[in-house]
């Protein structure tokens, strides 16, 4: 007796764009450093049959495990619903392997990468561990027909784009800022390198010459850095609310979104410096800075989505403004060292990546928003 399909239901553009982009983000860390290609005298398939490595360690397992395991949930998540379940497991299955097997096979043109059969055997396991999630256990669940409704009642048709940005502010949130929720931060990491150098200096002689001055990107102020921590938290509240149906929670979903926040920069300090040092982000300047986003964000938050678009993004603005015409907050280099020599060195700058582009992604999407609130963006 063949295996009964799915239960009718739409692939959202949201599982879609989380597909394309986690696919990326796979072949951005398989492939890191993405310099140095050449050929090593071994064929590209060697790897299948070669001895498993000498040194293995259950923390390289979990992770080739759990860094496939989104990739099988969002493959069989994205199938076309009228497949049966288990064409759906396998297909889904088949192409988490496939993929690791191409980025195993790829590295052997890095001198700095070496393929593993493990990690293939490894990431595949992960891969069809996440088609069962998806194909076998969620389905059974009624938590996953309840987030459902929950996002069909609360959510506003066609935000897709702007539900993922939402799932990666905690992420950005990682990678050490110089000011709490300060996402974006990139004129002194990318410009002030370039002040420095001879071939500046000359390149800006005619502004010298014209009277103009350079920044120097001074220490952030205290009073900036309040400034720039309501600022994106408010920004952040307003691109949720931007999203939201007329009759959704909308407080407590933002009052949801700040905790989720900080419970991501928590994490990133006792990452950093050890589980008894996760909340010293909470100075009494920090934590009045949270209330005064809180303060402005949630009266704001009752604001039609147009005008939650067009108030976050001149928010976002603001605080981009801020950011990136100081230098570095306290205690600043001292994060990013440990940070470089720590745990999350396996991610290759993946965070700090999400850091520097989350708010200007967010800015367009939501300037996109204002513009046409109806667009079909998810």
């Amino acid at each position: 007796m063949p295996t009964p399909p799915h239960p009718a239901r739409p692939v959202s553009r949201f599982s879609r764009y989380a597909l394309a982009g986690y696919a990326l983000l796979i072949v951005y860390a398989s492939l890191y450093p993405f310099s140095g290609w050449r050929w090593q005298g071994l064929l590209p398939f060697d790897f299948v049959l070669a001895p498993l490595p000498r040194y293995i360690t259950v923390s390289d397992l979990l992770i080739n495990v759990g860094g496939y395991l989104p990739l099988g949930y969002l493959l069989a998540r994205t199938l076309p619903a009228r497949w049966p379940r288990g064409v759906s497991w396998l297909a889904a299955s088949v192409l988490a392997s496939a993929l690791s097997f191409s980025m195993e096979s790829t590295q052997a043109f890095l001198p700095m990468r070496v393929s593993s059969n493990l990690d293939w055997l490894t990431n595949t396991l992960g891969g069809v561990l996440g088609a069962s999630i998806c194909v076998w256990l969620l389905p059974r669940l009624r938590l996953a027909a309840l987030l459902r409704l929950w996002r069909e009642r609360w959510f506003a048709p066609h935000v897709g784009y702007g539900l993922l940005l939402l799932a990666l502010w905690p992420v950005a949130l990682l990678w050490p800022a110089a000011v709490l929720f300060g996402t974006g931060q990139i004129g002194p990491t990318l410009l002030q390198p370039a002040l420095d150098t001879d071939t500046w200096r000359v390149l800006s002689a005619w502004f010298v010459n014209s009277g103009l001055r350079l920044s120097d990107f001074t220490p952030i102020s205290a009073l900036r850095q309040t400034g720039v921590t309501a600022s994106m938290l408010v920004g952040s509240v307003l691109l949720l609310t931007a999203l939201l149906r007329p009759g959704a929670p909308r407080l407590r979903l933002a009052l949801a979104l700040t905790l989720t926040g900080l419970l991501a920069v928590s994490l990133s300090a006792a990452l950093s410096f050890g589980p008894d040092h996760a909340l010293a982000w909470a100075t009494v300047p920090t934590l009045r800075s949270v209330l005064l986003g809180l303060m402005i964000g949630l009266p704001l938050a009752h604001l039609p989505p147009r005008w939650s678009a067009v108030a976050g993004a001149m928010s976002l603005l603001l605080a981009l403004a801020w950011i990136n015409l100081s230098g570095p907050g306290p205690y600043y280099a001292l994060n990013l060292q440990s940070w470089s020599q720590g745990l999350f060195i396996r991610l290759y700058g993946l965070p700090q990546w999400l850091n520097w582009l989350w708010p200007f992604a967010a800015l367009i999407y939501l300037v996109m928003r204002a513009i046409k609130p109806a667009h079909r963006n998810s």
